[in-house]
C-alpha cells in the first residue's frame, strides 16, 4: 500500500482518492474509518441545533417515541428513529444492545456478566448499560474487532 499526500494552499476542500485492485479487509476499515470522520449527525438541545461526530457519541436511546444522544455530559434529542439511525451509523462502531439503545463501540471500558444472561457495559463516562441477551454475541464480536 502506497499513502501520497498532496498539499495545496489553494484547495478549499480536502479530497481523498482511494485506487485500489480488490478492497480487502484492512483497506474496508480504512474506508470506514474516513466515512466516519465525515459523518456528524444533527441534534438539539434547548432548541439550539448542533451537530455531534460520531467520536462525540455514548450512545442512543428511545423512550417513549424520543430518541435521545447522549455525549460525555450532555444529553441531546434527535429527530431519527433507532433504525434509521442503525443504518446511518452502522460503519461508524456503534452496536445495538437493546431493543431501545444503540451504543458506541470505541466508549465501552469493558464487559461483564451479570445475571440471567445478561451483560452490563461499562462506559468511558461511568455510565452502566445492560445489555440484553439476545444482543449480547453480538456486541461481544464487534468490541473484540474494534
Amino acid at each position: 500500500m502506497k499513502l501520497f499526500i498532496e498539499q495545496n494552499d489553494g484547495d478549499m476542500e480536502t479530497e481523498i482518492h482511494i485506487r485500489c485492485g480488490m478492497i480487502d479487509a484492512g483497506l474496508q476499515h480504512i474506508i470506514d474509518e474516513i466515512q466516519t470522520l465525515m459523518f456528524s449527525l444533527p441534534v438539539s438541545k434547548d432548541g439550539a441545533v448542533s451537530r455531534l461526530s460520531p467520536g462525540e457519541i455514548f450512545y442512543f436511546e428511545s423512550v417513549d417515541e424520543r430518541t435521545f444522544v447522549y455525549s460525555q455530559t450532555e444529553v441531546y434529542t434527535c429527530e431519527y428513529r433507532l433504525y434509521e439511525l442503525e443504518e446511518k451509523i452502522r460503519k461508524c462502531g456503534f452496536a445495538r444492545i437493546s431493543k431501545s439503545v444503540i451504543v458506541n463501540i470505541r466508549k465501552i471500558q469493558q464487559i461483564r456478566p451479570q445475571l440471567n444472561g445478561r451483560f452490563e457495559a461499562v462506559l468511558d463516562n461511568g455510565e452502566h448499560l445492560i445489555v440484553n441477551r439476545h444482543y449480547v454475541s453480538g456486541l461481544k464480536e464487534k468490541f473484540e474487532g474494534r
